[in-house]
């Protein structure tokens, strides 16, 4: 993915430009980018037969990469809201905790009922009130109509 030359002595010589490549390539893996489409991106205009062709497939390659991104962006922008959400909370259980070595969660009285609270707060703070009988699979099956 990266461009060199070779010194006499065998080593690899980069040009200045290779480090914005790199810092471009670092940026696609760090957003979940596959290698294989790294280098599709990267080689989308050598890879056409003309510039034309080229520019579409590439056209083709960034809108199907920015709706990906698009998904995962609306995705984390709900877990961070969420996390953001257990943080705040966790700080009111803090202030117990500190007071006492034993809590009880199921009545207290400073935060909101159990099914109003953030997700990760629920599953991981006060996952001791979810438990429940285990998952019946038949029993589901029954309650849910096949779909056809």
């Amino acid at each position: 993915m990266l461009r060199a030359a070779r010194s006499a002595g065998g080593h690899r010589l980069f040009a200045a430009s290779e480090l914005e490549r790199l810092h471009f390539i670092i940026a696609l893996r760090e957003a979940g980018w596959a290698l294989e489409e790294i280098v599709e991106l990267l080689g989308a205009r050598d890879a056409g037969p003309t510039d034309c062709v080229a520019a579409q497939k590439l056209e083709g390659l960034l809108t199907t990469q920015i709706d990906r991104l698009e998904k995962k962006l609306a995705v984390l922008g709900r877990l961070l809201e969420d996390l953001r959400g257990t943080h705040d909370a966790l700080r009111v259980c803090h202030e117990c905790t500190v007071q006492s070595d034993s809590i009880s969660c199921e009545t207290c009285d400073r935060l909101p009922l159990l099914g109003s609270l953030p997700r990760g707060f629920r599953l991981t703070w006060r996952a001791r009130e979810l438990d429940g009988p285990p998952f019946d699979e038949r029993a589901a099956d029954v309650l849910q109509p096949a779909v056809e």
